[in-house]
């Protein structure tokens, strides 16, 4: 694993966020003052006098993690690495390398969303089981332990049959049947470009048909193996940060860190809340006004 230094993590952040040059958040001027605070570097614009850091408005924002983990947690993204094992390679508690992983998932889902699949596509419905606590789950829980349906979807160069675009994207129903043309006219409706209105130029391979197998179960296979040799196996609540990730990983290959690296320059912030989520099968606690009235008696 290659060791960085944080003067060239800091000016690759930099070339990532600003590309055409320091530009204020505020008013738009090129040029500010380096100062420092606290042990933090700012950069305070001339003009206006607004003072903004290298990871403020991206999706480092908040980080106390020094950069040059963050770019060796880029690198092992590469390969498609466990949180247990980043937090021992790069030093790290397990709840940070979780979080890294998962701040580099949201950046990946943005250039998900980015690219639409285009021209020539291929389709493949399919299903992801995982068994997940099932005697140890409340029975909400357990019902989105289901085998997820999910369609992977290709775009192709029809005169080599090379893929230039790759998305396997988990339905939002876990009782769909992904060979239904309803589910995979939503899927073209959400993620190709005009897919829908151009059927002819769309192939759906058939799972369960042995005789035809495609580079779409190829790469179907390949997930899944991979998914259970990392991580075990990923429940419904995360699985498409996963897929994606495998789908970015799969398409740029080795341009994928330098890729990764400008996604986290151009992304915005999201905070740790939005990237955990609700736990399946767990119910807030509700406090009727029987318990208000008897914490007010205690109190007096």
């Amino acid at each position: 694993m290659p060791v960085y230094s944080e003067e060239d993590c800091e000016g690759a952040l930099f070339m990532a966020k600003w590309p055409s040059g320091y530009r204020c958040p505020r008013c738009v001027h090129p040029q500010y003052y380096n100062v420092a605070s606290k042990g933090r570097k700012l950069f305070e614009c001339i003009s206006c006098g607004h003072q903004t850091s290298l990871t403020a408005g991206t999706v480092l924002e908040g980080t106390r993690t020094p950069l040059c983990k963050w770019f060796q947690a880029m690198y092992l993204m590469q390969i498609g690495i466990s949180a247990k094992l980043l937090s021992e390679l790069i030093q790290v508690t397990y709840k940070t390398a979780w979080l890294m992983n998962h701040k580099l998932r949201y950046a990946i889902e943005q250039w998900d969303r980015e690219l639409p699949l285009q021209g020539q596509l291929q389709l493949l419905g399919e299903f992801y089981g995982y068994e997940f606590s099932r005697h140890f789950s409340s029975i909400s829980a357990d019902a989105e332990q289901r085998a997820q349906p999910v369609i992977v979807g290709a775009s192709i160069v029809e005169s080599t049959g090379t893929m230039t675009n790759l998305k396997i994207k988990r339905m939002e129903c876990a009782g769909s049947v992904p060979e239904d043309s309803g589910e995979l006219e939503r899927f073209l409706r959400n993620h190709a470009v005009h897919a829908v209105d151009r059927a002819g130029e769309v192939k759906v391979f058939d799972r369960r048909d042995r005789r035809e197998r495609s580079a779409l179960h190829a790469i179907w296979t390949d997930a899944v193996r991979w998914l259970a040799r990392t991580f075990g196996g990923i429940g419904p609540k995360h699985l498409q940060a996963y897929l994606d990730e495998f789908c970015f990983r799969r398409v740029l290959r080795n341009e994928s860190m330098a890729e990764l690296i400008g996604l986290c320059g151009r992304t915005n912030t999201i905070i740790n809340r939005d990237l955990v989520g609700k736990r399946a099968g767990i119910q807030p606690i509700r406090r009727g006004r029987k318990y208000t009235n008897s914490r007010r008696k205690v109190a007096s």
